[in-house]
């Protein structure tokens, strides 16, 4: 009796288990139809085919702008200064007296060896007259002649001390910072000034290893200024220094830039053109960043659709700009990436293809020359 209870309660169990079993299995495939009944995720990005362009390879390493006319302006003689002839940093023309010390005791000195000269061409003049009555020796002409040749040299000698009294500038320069006062007196060799000559081009000088041998005179350079956001500034390699450093065992180079008023002695990022290459190039917007690294997304015809499937690809870059980026290697030519709208997809996404609208801006036709 007991064992047919138990068969029947089992037997209870068993239906009850299958009833609830086949109810979650008609909610099951109830739900499996309602979401096969949306659409499949995608996403719509627009697109490109990869392409080869010719690239530039090139180096960058630090430099210092260097002014093509630079002085410390500094007195020869010593002397009381009585006229400033400058402000600081202030443009003044060749020529122009920039500082005049006191030469009034080289004045007087001078018209008194003036005098003297006058006094001894008249003397040799007259021993001249004389020399042809044969009234006077050779001798006494000779003498008259040399102490007018003293004379002279006296003369020049004073003018010479009041013209390195008198200080001027060399070129076309812009004065640097000074307090100088008159009535101040100046030990000789004091600094007075800096002059950086007013050109219309400006040096940079950087130095490479010399396993760069293929730099030299008329080799391309673009420099930017550390912190601007100007564009960089082209020149061209005009001098190599002769000989290699024996610390770096790098060699030194100058680079003409044809742009006036950068600072002297400044530093400056200095890229250096060594060569071209084919490389494939890409739109910065096709390519993402996460922790596993950079990639873009390969765009593959989907076989149900007449859309594509997105596929992760990791790339390595090269030289990147605003516009443009240049691949190293991952990415072949004619292979079709995601651009704008990348960011939406992930791998397997079903994925869209469109085009820009009439009057949107269009990317460039040809990526600008860039090199890793």
């Amino acid at each position: 009796m007991n064992k047919r209870r138990w068969l029947l309660t089992l037997a209870a169990c068993l239906l009850v288990f299958a009833a609830l079993a086949g109810y979650k299995y008609m909610q099951i495939r109830a739900a499996i139809a309602f979401g096969e009944s949306y659409p499949e995720p995608s996403a719509t990005v627009e697109a490109l085919t990869a392409s080869i362009y010719p690239s530039e390879t090139s180096v960058t390493t630090i430099g210092e702008l260097i002014a093509p006319q630079s002085i410390e302006l500094r007195n020869e003689l010593e002397g009381r200064i009585s006229y400033v002839g400058f402000r600081s940093g202030a443009e003044v023309s060749s020529g122009a007296i920039l500082l005049q010390l006191d030469t009034r005791e080289e004045q007087a000195r001078l018209k008194a060896a003036e005098a003297r000269a006058n006094l001894a061409r008249l003397d040799l003049e007259r021993a001249k007259k004389l020399l042809a009555n044969n009234t006077v020796s050779q001798e006494r002409v000779d003498q008259a002649a040399a102490e007018f040749d003293v004379a002279r040299a006296n003369i020049r000698e004073l003018e010479a001390i009041i013209d390195k009294k008198t200080i001027r500038a060399p070129f076309n320069a812009r004065t640097g910072l000074h307090q100088l006062e008159v009535g101040e007196f100046l030990e000789s060799n004091t600094h007075i000034t800096t002059l950086v000559g007013l050109n219309d081009f400006s040096w940079v000088d950087f130095s490479l290893p010399v396993t760069y041998r293929s730099v030299g005179p008329g080799t391309p350079v673009r420099v930017t200024l550390p912190g601007e956001t100007a564009a960089s500034i082209d020149g061209q390699v005009i001098a190599i220094d002769a000989t290699v450093s024996a610390s770096t065992r790098s060699r030194r180079f100058r680079a003409r830039l044809e742009q006036a008023g950068l600072p002297p002695n400044s530093l400056a990022n200095v890229e250096v053109i060594i060569g071209t290459s084919d490389k494939v190039q890409i739109p910065v917007t096709a390519v993402q960043h996460d922790v596993l690294g950079t990639y873009v997304y390969r765009l593959e015809p989907d076989e149900h659709t007449n859309a594509y499937r997105a596929r992760r690809q990791a790339i390595v870059l090269g030289r990147e700009d605003r516009q443009t980026v240049v691949v190293e290697s991952g990415l072949s030519a004619g292979q079709l990436i995601a651009t704008q709208g990348s960011f939406k997809l992930r791998s397997g996404l079903l994925t869209y293809v469109s085009e820009r609208k009439v009057g949107e801006r269009k990317p460039p036709s040809q990526p600008r020359l860039g090199g890793g």
